[in-house]
Parts: C-alpha cells; structure tokens; sequence
C-alpha cells in the first residue's frame, strides 16, 4: 500500500510542475532518465536556446552512458552561451570519465579561459595533472583555485595529496588541516591526513585521524584496512585483525585488503590463515593475480609442509614470470629436498646456480643434495665453491669434512672439521675425535 501511495506522490508531483523542464527535472532526479530526455525535449522544442535543458538533456544522456549524445548536447549549450564555463567543464568530465585525457585537459582548459574565476576547472584540471606526474602544474592549478576561493576544502585536500606525492609532509599535513578547518566533517582529508601521519611514524595521531573518518563513514573499509596497518606497527595483533574484519564486511572483494591481512598472517607464522587469504585473493583478481601473489601462497604452503602443493604454485608464478625466479628456483629446490627428491632438487639449484653464479648457499645446498647419493666428487667440488664463495661458511666447511670422512680421507676431513671449530662449530672435530679419524 505504500509502495502504491509512493507512486501516486511521484506521479502527482511530476504532474503539477509547471513546465517540460520542471518536470524533467523531477524525472531526472528520480533516475528516470528516458522520461526525462523526452520531456528535456519538449522543452528544447518551446525554446531552442534553452541552455539549462540542453545541459539537463546532457546529464541525462550521461546518466544512460550515452557519451556521444551527453557531448552534443554539452556542445549545443557551450555554443548557445559561450560565456558560460559549465558545458566545457561538462566535457571535461565526459572525457576524462571516458578516458581521452586530451580532451579532458583541452576542455578544463577552455573552461578557464572562458571564466578564468570558475574554480572547478582548476581542481579537476589539477587532479588530471596528479594522475600523469605533472605534480608542479597539479600544485598550481589547485593554488590558483584557492587565491579565487580560499574556502576550498577538496583544493586543500587535493594539494595535500600531492605534497604527500612528493614527500613534503609538513606542507601536505598543513593543507589537510586547512581543509579540515573548512570542513570539520570532511572524512577524506582526515583519512589522507592520517596516511601522513603512518609514513613519519606518529602512531597516536594516526589512529586518532582514521577514527575520526570512520566515525563519518562507518563502512569506509579502506581506512579500517589503513587502521589496522597503524595496530600492526604498535603491536596490538588482535585490534589490527579486528579492523581487517570490518573492512571485508563493508567491502568483501576489496583485494588489498586480503593482501594486508594475508601478509599479517605470514609475518605472524600463522601460514594457513595466511594461505586462505592469498587464496582468496587470487580468486579475486583472477588473470591479473601477481607472480608475487602466488609466491608468497607458495611459501606459506612449504611451511605448513605441504611441498607437493607449494611446488605446483611456484611453477605457476614461473609460468607468470616476474623478478623473483632466483628465489623461487631456490624454493623449489628446498621443497623438493624436505620430499627427499634430491634429484629434482639438484635441478633446480643448478637453475638457481645459473641465474646467480655467486650463490654460496646453492653450490651448498646443491653439494649437500650430490652427498645423499655418494657423489663424492660433485659434492666436494660444490661445497668448495661454496668455501670460495664465503671462506667463512661454517657449514660447508661441516658438511665437506662428513664427505671427505666417507670417501676415506682424514686428513682432510681433519682439516675442514679443524676449520669449522676456527668458525665456532666443533661438533665435526669432536666426531672426528670419537671414531679415531682425527689426524693432526
């Protein structure tokens, strides 16, 4: 019945306006676009330089993701009143919504030039100039915004932003405050005051800023994300996990928040926490999902021991490519090792080897692998790279005094064993000392 009610009202107050354009503007208003083009049109038709139902017509247009005919009618008004900046700055927006950035900057610009006053220009202008790297011109436009109106809290903002861009933090956290000043309930200034705030440390003034944005948008997830992030660095675990929760609440498929939470969880050793979040968020991103991603779901699996799994995730981030082949064919090659697949594993040392011939500990690791199948002399020859590599790696030294001790000979199992207790590891010579195989 109210929903019946509700309706007669809406019909009734679209009836009763007064004009085509009255009335399209009530329809625009409630989302009922194709309704309002046709009654934009009869106003059109009554006065076909009415400027207000062109621009209206425009938004309408917009509205249905109709872009070709949003600019006609954005053009149609620009001509029928050249000293108005609105329908450039319209076009401005289409475009920059579209992505033709150059069409983006040319009409901003044309706006200004036709109302050199008219401050919206200068502030959009700017933030087309912040996404490219343009931060000098960015930091002009939003200044000149301010010396027309000085009482422009998203031009303080936006400059702050780009001070933050360019690691001016006082002057960023000057411009957040003047925008907070403007405008008390303003969450985003107090939000990307905040993120200042986390960069120099200041864990209290933080925390307090992303509260108080919170408290203006309680499901403002990324700020809960940002929150926990401050915990984290303060040492409260269980606030930091608590935060993460309400971000996914708000926002279940927000990705960097899986990724905070799930890196949180690697750090803590919590491996299978942090398994279902990379998981999670490799569903979430799909094609696009990160040789980086799949690399830390990786490890975190060979923690949990779960090697054959973690060997099938690194050769996927191989499959992807990347910058971390080294490590990954390190950590395939350890994998293999706790499955006693040895042989595997000297194949991916020596992929690892190949990519970095200075590696001291895979020429090791490598020689320990040729040592599980009395390969003497490979095992010798790794570890004594290893040993050229790092004539103090304790372990190599260990490890080629037990092979030299197989293969018969003392005395240099003696000398490698006498070299580790050099190092600080006597547990070889001490061996070498219970069995009689010491030579001096």
């Amino acid at each position: 019945m109210l929903r019946v009610f509700f309706m007669i009202c809406l019909l009734g107050c679209i009836l009763s306006a007064s004009s085509p354009y009255e009335r399209g503007l009530i329809a625009l208003e409630r989302g009922k676009y194709k309704d309002a083009i046709e009654l934009f049109n009869r106003a059109i038709s009554l006065d076909p330089k009415d400027v207000n139902a062109y621009m209206k017509r425009a938004e309408a247009f917009c509205s249905q993701d109709n872009s070709e005919d949003c600019a006609k009618d954005y053009f149609k008004a620009a001509d029928i009143d050249k000293s108005n900046p609105v329908p450039y700055y319209k076009l401005g927006d289409l475009y920059k919504k579209t992505g033709d950035l150059e069409n983006a900057f040319k009409y901003y610009t044309k706006a200004i030039e036709t109302d050199p006053k008219y401050t919206n220009s200068y502030i959009n202008r700017g933030v087309l100039y912040d996404n490219i790297g343009e931060y000098e011109k960015a930091i002009t436009d939003y200044t000149n915004a301010l010396k027309i109106d000085e009482n422009l809290p998203f031009a303080y903002n936006n400059r702050g932003v780009v001070y933050k861009t360019l690691k001016e933090y006082d002057k960023a956290i000057a411009d957040y405050n003047q925008a907070i000043k403007i405008a008390p309930n303003f969450p985003m200034a107090y939000r990307n005051r905040g993120d200042v705030y986390l960069i120099l440390d200041k864990y209290d003034k933080t925390i307090a800023d992303y509260s108080k944005a919170i408290k203006l948008v309680p499901s403002f997830s990324i700020v809960y994300c940002s929150r926990a992030q401050a915990y984290i660095n303060t040492g409260k675990k269980e606030a930091a996990l608590k935060d993460f929760e309400r971000a996914i609440t708000y926002d279940p498929n927000k990705q960097c928040i899986y990724l905070k939470r799930a890196n949180f969880y690697k750090s803590l050793g919590e491996y299978q926490n942090a398994v279902d979040d990379y998981t999670k968020l490799i569903k979430l991103e799909g094609e696009k999902a990160s040789p980086n991603l799949y690399t830390n779901l990786a490890f975190s699996l060979s923690e949990l021991n779960r090697h054959k799994e973690a060997i099938e995730v690194y050769e996927k981030a191989l499959e992807l490519g990347g910058n971390e082949t080294a490590l990954i064919y390190r950590n395939i090659a350890v994998s293999y090792g706790k499955l006693n697949d040895y042989k595997k594993a000297i194949v991916f040392y020596s992929k690892l080897i190949k990519e970095d011939t200075l590696n001291a500990e895979a020429y090791s690791s490598r020689g320990f692998a040729y040592w599980t199948f009395d390969d003497f002399p490979n095992a010798i020859a790794d570890f004594s790279k290893a040993i050229e590599l790092n004539p103090n790696y304790t372990s190599a030294y260990i490890n080629r005094s037990g092979v030299y001790f197989q293969a018969g000979d003392n005395k240099k199992a003696s000398n490698d064993a006498k070299k580790a207790c050099e190092l600080g590891d006597c547990k070889s010579l001490e061996y070498l000392k219970k069995r009689g195989a010491f030579v001096e």
